[in-house]
């Protein structure tokens, strides 16, 4: 019996003591997300609150940022290794020469042109001679103009754009004091929910991008793709599990005012939300989205967001991206451990 017992002893010390080396063996990564983001946030809290990093050799800290441009920050002076970007942040990133290198396209999602509910703005052609009000350099922005000089307006000129950040834009449409501007989801869903505006078109190719710094993906040699890997395993989970990550998504303080009706809907603007197998979940651009991506680089030279034209073929990798899209593995949602 004695022998017995110090058998299990020795077996339960090895385990722990192997258990033990396999946290010191976990790589750690450290990721900068923003909290109000569709699907990107949704991806986000799915990572930290399970065991899919440790289950690809990894281990995350997370860091909430409010805005795109404080992600960029981070990644510019090294306080994180992964930052989840808008795709015109990205390019504004690109353009100062910052050690990143953009690893695979995240997700999609609604940005709009809306006018107040009160106004008397029912279509695009009424914003002649209006005023319309938004984030300068924002990933509406492009699309706004663009869908303003569609309508045979031109911006500057038949229709005043005026830079407006999202914290004063919600609170001047509550207030009554501006009648058009151009925001993105959950907001768009939100904002007519709530009839406080109406929508009066839509750009539903607006794009997140996974900006890696290029001393971290060096520090070993599988480590975009474990990432990445651990990635489309989460936004499968998100995608299967809704009720719980939409709930998760209106934890920060920033999201509360959400409800999950709302979030949930935004959300679906990317076909990625109904994935129901990994191979549904594409991380790599198409080639049309890629020609978009370069497209914002050029458009940001040309309206001085950027002081040079940002060098998105050079700056983005996606290797392993379309290696992880090409490829299979078993990953069953439901064997998931919740970890937080």
């Amino acid at each position: 019996m004695i022998a017995r017992i110090k058998h299990l002893v020795g077996l339960l010390t090895g385990l722990m003591l192997a258990t033990g080396a396999m946290a010191e063996d976990l790589k750690p990564v450290r990721i900068g997300w923003q909290p109000t983001t569709t699907v990107e946030a949704q991806v986000a809290h799915t990572l930290a609150k399970t065991d899919i990093l440790e289950r690809n050799g990894l281990k995350g800290e997370f860091i909430m940022f409010t805005y795109g441009p404080a992600v960029n920050e981070a990644l510019i002076s090294g306080a994180i290794d992964v930052g989840f970007v808008g795709d015109m942040p990205s390019v504004s990133l690109l353009a100062t020469g910052a050690p990143v290198s953009i690893v695979a396209r995240q997700s999609v999602f609604r940005g709009s042109i809306l006018s107040a509910a009160k106004s008397g703005i029912h279509s695009l052609t009424d914003l002649k001679g209006q005023k319309i009000y938004g984030p300068y350099g924002s990933s509406i922005y492009r699309s706004a103009l663009n869908m303003i000089t569609e309508s045979r307006l031109q911006p500057g000129r038949d229709v005043e754009v005026v830079n407006m950040g999202f914290a004063d834009l919600a609170d001047a449409l509550k207030a009554g004091r501006i009648d058009a501007l151009f925001v993105w989801d959950p907001w768009i869903e939100l904002f007519v929910t709530e009839g406080l505006a109406r929508e009066l078109k839509a750009d539903t190719s607006l794009t997140m991008v996974v900006a890696m710094r290029d001393d971290y993906v060096k520090s070993a040699p599988d480590l975009v793709e474990r990432f990445l890997k651990a990635h489309k395993e989460a936004l499968l989970f998100a995608a299967t599990n809704h009720s719980l990550v939409n709930d998760w998504f209106r934890q920060p303080e920033p999201a509360r005012r959400l409800s999950p009706q709302t979030i949930d809907t935004a959300t679906a603007y990317d076909p990625a939300w109904k994935a129901q197998k990994l191979a549904d979940i594409r991380l790599a651009f198409s080639p049309q989205e890629f020609e978009r991506y370069k497209d914002i680089a050029r458009f940001a030279q040309q309206l001085k967001i950027t002081p040079v034209l940002a060098p998105i073929e050079a700056k983005t990798n996606l290797e392993a991206a379309r290696k992880l899209d090409a490829a299979t593995w078993p990953f069953d949602p439901s064997a998931v451990k919740i970890s937080r």
